[in-house]
């Protein structure tokens, strides 16, 4: 069995704005910083393309025995809770001490605990679109995720902090060398392509571990690697849920990922099938054209700050998934 999981918030929620608004108010690291990125309502705004997600995987990946959509509380217009399609309130699952919650990272470390999900789970977020058809098999070959090993540097960006907490546990958890020896067919795959072997050998000279490459890809995992990592680090993944907005003071679900390859619990895959990209005016020719040709199998599409024409962005970013998903 496989599972889905999706986070999704209807930022247009006048109930949600208003919460929103007086957490952040009372929230004393907020208050003192003036916000950032990572906490602003831009990371909420709606762009009513959920739809075009759930039609993708009932398309394209039919042997998804469950999808699980996790809200705050509110329902996509026009969306009913069926057999397969399991509506999640925060509630539901996460921990009370943590509620109220407006941090992915809090929904995302605790998706483990909802109540019926398979073993095998897919996490995606709402930007992810599935574009054409995709076996079982590109997420899950002999019981253990896909994925793609690769040694990177920590570029500077608005989760850099975060990335380095994580990089910091890994090491405390596991030694680079001897993980890297131990599972070295998964490390040197020839599936990830003569660049990306390249940029591992060029940092495996490195004592420690240097990040990992973060695909922003839908991201298979197995229930228990959650499990354990709430045994064994629940004092930062506690820390981490106690914050309502996002914070660099703190680590997401990339810790569990590294964990799984970290431990060779995972089964190489090449990614050469995705795209990530990020909607803005100089962009959206692109990626209207990809799309409608269905070039590459999963997508997913940041929103962007500077993004100044949101509604005509949003508008033909519809119109081209309607294009291949009408139904």
């Amino acid at each position: 069995m496989i599972d889905i999981v999706i986070p999704w918030v209807d930022g247009n929620d006048p109930t949600w704005q208003a919460a929103f608004k007086a957490a952040r108010s009372l929230d004393t690291e907020v208050v003192a910083t003036g916000g950032s990125e990572n906490d602003s309502e831009i990371r909420y705004r709606d762009w009513g393309t959920l739809k075009y997600l759930l039609r993708g995987i009932e398309r394209f990946t039919p042997w998804v025995r469950k999808v699980h959509l996790v809200t705050w509380g509110h329902l996509p217009e026009g969306i009913t809770p069926t057999p397969r399609l399991n509506i999640v309130r925060h509630e539901d699952f996460i921990p009370a001490e943590y509620l109220p919650t407006f941090s992915s990272r809090a929904i995302e470390l605790n998706v483990h605990r909802i109540k019926d999900l398979a073993n095998r789970f897919i996490l995606f977020n709402d930007d992810m679109f599935l574009c054409r058809p995709l076996p079982a098999e590109r997420f899950f070959r002999n019981g253990l995720p896909c994925d793609m090993a690769r040694l990177s540097l920590i570029a500077s960006s608005s989760i850099s902090h975060t990335v380095l907490n994580m990089t910091e546990i890994l090491g405390r958890r596991h030694d680079r060398r001897t993980a890297m020896r131990h599972h070295w067919w998964k490390w040197y795959s020839l599936r990830y392509g003569a660049a990306n072997l390249l940029k591992t050998l060029d940092l495996s000279v490195w004592q420690g571990w240097s990040g990992l490459t973060d695909t922003h890809m839908p991201q298979p995992y197995l229930k228990e690697t959650f499990e354990r990592m709430w045994s064994d680090e629940r004092d930062i993944l506690d820390t981490t849920c106690r914050q309502q907005f996002r914070s660099p003071f703190g680590v997401n679900h990339w810790l569990m990922r590294y964990e799984q390859l970290a431990t060779g619990q995972f089964s190489p895959i090449s990614m050469r099938d995705s795209r990530l990209d990020y909607l803005a005016e100089e962009r959206i020719d692109d990626i209207e054209k990809y799309i409608r040709t269905q070039r590459y199998a999963m997508i997913c599409l940041n929103d962007n700050p500077q993004l100044n024409d949101f509604d005509g962005v949003s508008s033909r970013l519809q119109e081209a998934l309607e294009t291949i998903l009408p139904e």
